[in-house]
């Protein structure tokens, strides 16, 4: 089986970061894909800047929300939304994560361009 992939050399993630990626992409529940994404826009609509850590906690309070096999799918979930449906931008920040499973890893920070505070 021939994985296939698409390199993004204008981006500042170096090719073995985009290829794990796409894998952790490739590999993900595809339910759970559908999910996140719903989480990603609901998290865009309430907050005008976030991170992961905000749509993990809209996914925890479903109930019984699907399971993907490694959470490192996040990541290019983010990217894909971003770039395909534009609920939000990535900036040029980021931030330590709260939550305790993360060891305070650095999250970039989203703007969003659906929030409804802009009303």
């Amino acid at each position: 089986m021939t994985l296939q992939f698409q390199i993004d050399f204008e981006q500042k993630l170096p090719a073995s970061a985009q290829l794990g990626m796409q894998q952790a992409d490739d590999n993900a529940d595809c339910r759970w894909k559908r999910v996140i994404d719903g989480c990603i826009q609901l998290v865009a609509r309430r907050q005008q800047e976030f991170t992961v850590d905000e749509v993990i906690l809209a996914m925890q309070a479903l109930p019984n929300p699907p399971n993907t096999h490694c959470l490192a799918a996040l990541g290019p979930r983010m990217k894909e939304v971003a770039k395909t449906l534009k609920y939000m931008k990535s900036t040029d920040r980021v931030q330590r994560s709260k939550r305790e499973a993360s060891h305070g890893n650095f999250l970039r920070v989203w703007e969003s361009l659906i929030w409804e505070g802009r009303k």
